[in-house]
């Protein structure tokens, strides 16, 4: 009986010592393996926020283009989603009836520039050859009136007849009569041909006004783009008639492309970090490898409430060379540049995890991960800014199997 006792009791020292030794060299579950190190450094990091947003159109973002005139759509250029520049052809209305006024009012107004020719031509001769006959006229009215005073003379001293006198009287008022009678014509001729030349004038004046109406109705059948913009949308189509009445017939809507925004949707945790004129970069689904950027303008005052989550709307205004990408209600993935620090402590955001709330880092000290608290700030894409617990120049893990129980820090 002894030696039995004997025998159980050293058997339970064999398996004693032999659990106590697997115990020694079981591997340690909770060990952490390291794969990569960095150091820790000082450098740049910018405080980012991630915020959804929404492509809006602004007051007065779309232009209504019509037509003051009537007829048949001969030609459309354009459709929608098209990118239209400032003067550019947009639609031809049939113009043929305004065509054919204007042939005809070009014929009068031709007809009107001859006839003031001929005038030119013809008067100036007439005047001349009136002033021609007048001088002569005046210089035989000199001859008589020195010959009926020598008469007058010789009659006196008795070396002449009175017959020959009352000759020369009567053939001085002749002259006389002759030259008055041509100074009327000549003032009749110089005074018709002003009197022609001015409604030749008149006449030219008016079919001119009249070709300039025509030519202003026919441009209301030529529409051009005022504005650089898109088309966002087509009333009518080739073939169709437009009656313009009271308003003009409405053709195309374009929408101006310095008139869309970026309405950001920045939660209420946020807002007191966001400002006008930080720097913003979003991207919109239908253009994933595309980065747009702007700037904040202004954060509206007044909330949004969507889900029971108060949101505030921070503006950003599109670039117009980005308007031929982004379209109203389009969804907007932004970015917001809320500071940056040049001289941060910074590490790696894969080396920090957490645990019960708090941020943790594995420091490597002779060869071996050491599990040290720390104190984090801004977070970037890479880079996470640590405010206590870590040195410049410290090694610490940043690829590692860690225990099932740490998690990676977001």
């Amino acid at each position: 009986m002894k030696k039995a006792l004997i025998f159980i009791a050293v058997l339970l020292l064999l398996g004693g010592g032999f659990y106590i030794y697997q115990l020694k060299n079981k591997p340690d579950k909770q060990q952490v393996k390291v794969l990569k190190t960095a150091k820790v450094k000082r450098g740049e990091i910018r405080n980012i926020i991630n915020a959804t947003a929404i492509v809006k159109t602004r007051v007065n973002a779309y232009l209504k283009i019509g037509s003051r005139a009537t007829g048949l759509v001969e030609k459309m250029y354009i459709d929608i989603g098209d990118y239209v520049k400032k003067g550019q052809l947009i639609a031809i209305i049939d113009q043929r009836e305004i065509r054919k006024s204007i042939e005809k009012i070009r014929y009068q107004l031709e007809k009107s520039h001859n006839k003031l020719q001929q005038i030119e031509k013809i008067y100036p001769a007439k005047i001349k050859e009136a002033e021609k006959n007048l001088q002569s006229a005046r210089a035989e009215y000199e001859y008589a009136l020195w010959k009926f005073n020598r008469e007058k003379q010789l009659l006196a001293e008795e070396f002449t007849t009175k017959e020959n006198f009352e000759m020369a009287q009567r053939e001085l008022k002749t002259k006389e009569a002759k030259v008055k009678a041509l100074e009327e014509t000549l003032k009749r001729l110089k005074l018709e041909y002003q009197t022609e030349k001015q409604l030749a004038q008149d006449d030219i004046k008016i079919w001119e006004k009249e070709l300039e109406k025509e030519k202003i109705r026919l441009s209301y059948t030529e529409i051009y783009s005022p504005i650089d913009g898109i088309v966002a949308n087509v009333v009518a189509r080739e073939g169709e008639t437009l009656v313009a009445g009271l308003q003009a017939a409405e053709l195309v809507t374009i929408l101006k492309p310095d008139k869309l925004e970026i309405q950001i949707f920045v939660d209420e945790t946020d807002i007191g970090k966001i400002k006008p004129g930080q720097p913003v970069q979003y991207s919109v689904d239908a253009y994933p490898d595309k980065i747009f950027t702007g700037k904040i303008t202004k954060i509206y005052p007044e909330p949004v409430v969507k889900q029971n989550i108060v949101y505030y709307l921070a503006i950003v205004p599109v670039k117009k060379e980005y308007a031929r990408y982004l379209r109203p209600e389009m969804t907007v993935y932004t970015r917001i540049i809320a500071g940056i620090k040049k001289n941060a402590l910074i590490i790696p955001n894969s080396a920090v995890r957490f645990e019960a709330g708090k941020q943790f880092v594995y420091v490597i000290k002779n060869g071996k991960p050491v599990k040290r608290f720390i104190k984090t700030g801004w977070i970037d894409e890479n880079y996470t800014e640590v405010i206590e617990g870590l040195k410049e120049g410290e090694v610490i893990a940043v690829r590692f199997i860690a225990p099932v129980k740490t998690k990676v820090f977001k």
